[in-house]
């Protein structure tokens, strides 16, 4: 079988000058944008808009490298009219015009159409598609402008995330859902193991033609929203297959593959692309991508049989302690500004209003289906992750949380 392409080459600037023949090059590796793209096509944009939140903060992905994007597209088609850039938040803000605005002037977005003679998206209209080989979902509302497009370039940015440990190519598709239909659907799809067959089926519901990460500025840690922190990662990805890309970006992060969640429902699904093997890399050596000391999320483990495999006794206890092992939301009230963010988005109203109760917010953990849709939303990073007490024995004494 042939090898899927994954170009993936070192940029360490968002400056023109230095982005745009990076891009041309990972574009030329792949096959370039010429075969794909011709005048008159409707081309939609599809960057990590997550949350309103400046450059900087490598939540969203940057106005400069969506620039960069939209002027190697015009080149071709010597018409960027046809050009359109579109995504939803996180519900802070209602997927209206006026909270589209806002996100796109947080975001740093706000002026590209002045600066390219591309669009940005205001129409909230929304389109029922069938899924019809989804395993998970079989209809789903998106965003018009998204059904309405001839080609799909996705422009997801290079971070972690708190559910699924990484989030790239595969997850930022979720975005063409907009409003609370997202945070409903993670209602829906609360085992992280559904919830990564649904993103999977959403994906390749609207399969873009082409994927371009952004990891010039990446994120590590507790992402992807601001309780992640901004890393150099310094590199520019690209590929025709979602879950090639996302399969490179996981191996860079050095995510075991019992950590990935996405990817091991690929796997289970037999998808192109969702191992290493299946995937030809170019523009540089595989083994020299991966990162050193890269923080994942405390939410991600260690395979447990790797830890204590030997101590039959303690393997006992963890079948027993499985719940203890997944970590739970917690208000880190030095940080909380009793703004209500994450009480407004909870999709299982499993979160107390500081109005409501005249103290800080509170958790019902009996309700909590541990989405982190809290972490992702709060403008203040305020949201950490905690284990309860026995969880705490066992990943400090196996270092199961921990990157070895």
């Amino acid at each position: 079988m042939e090898k899927i392409q994954v170009s993936a080459r070192k940029c360490d600037s968002y400056d023109n000058d230095i982005l745009i023949p990076v891009l041309k090059q990972c574009l030329s590796d792949i096959g370039g944008f010429k075969e794909l793209i011709k005048p008159g096509l409707k081309i939609l944009l599809k960057p990590n808009l997550l949350s309103p939140n400046p450059p900087e903060k490598a939540i969203t992905t940057h106005p400069l490298f969506v620039e960069a994007v939209i002027k190697i597209i015009t080149e071709i088609t010597k018409d960027p009219g046809n050009i359109i850039i579109a995504d939803s938040c996180v519900p802070i803000y209602p997927h209206t015009k006026k909270g589209l605005k806002k996100l796109y002037e947080k975001t740093g977005l706000i002026n590209i159409p002045e600066r390219t003679g591309a669009s940005l998206n205001y129409d909230n209209s929304q389109k029922k598609i069938n899924i019809s080989e989804g395993i998970s979902i079989r209809q789903v509302e998106i965003m018009k402008p998204v059904f309405e497009a001839d080609i799909i370039i996705n422009l997801p940015k290079f971070k972690t995330h708190n559910l699924t440990i990484m989030t790239g190519a595969v997850k930022n598709m979720f975005g063409i859902i907009p409003g609370m239909a997202k945070p409903g659907l993670h209602t829906s799809f609360f085992e992280v193991d559904k919830f990564s067959d649904m993103l999977l089926d959403v994906a390749y519901a609207m399969k873009p033609q082409i994927n371009i990460m952004d990891g010039i500025l990446g994120m590590q840690g507790n992402g992807p929203g601001n309780g992640g922190v901004p890393i150099s990662t310094n590199i520019v990805l690209a590929s025709k297959d979602a879950i090639s890309l996302d399969n490179i970006v996981s191996f860079m992060m050095d995510i075991d593959i019992s950590s990935n969640p996405v990817m091991l429902q690929a796997q289970k699904r037999n998808f192109n692309g969702s191992s290493i093997d299946q995937i030809e890399v170019l523009g540089s050596n595989l083994n020299d991508l991966k990162l050193n000391d890269f923080l994942l999320p405390d939410t991600k483990n260690k395979d447990l049989s790797s830890g204590a495999q030997k101590n039959k006794i303690i393997k006992t206890f963890l079948n027993f302690a499985k719940n203890s092992l997944n970590p739970y939301p917690f208000i880190n009230t030095g940080k909380c500004t009793k703004c209500d963010t994450c009480f407004n988005i909870c999709p299982a109203n499993a979160i107390r209003s500081a109005n409501e109760i005249k103290n800080p917010l509170k958790f019902d953990y009996s309700k909590c289906i541990k989405c982190f849709c809290c972490a992702e939303a709060c403008p203040e990073g305020a949201i950490d992750n905690r284990y309860n007490f026995i969880g705490n024995l066992i990943i400090n004494r196996y270092s199961l949380g921990k990157k070895k």
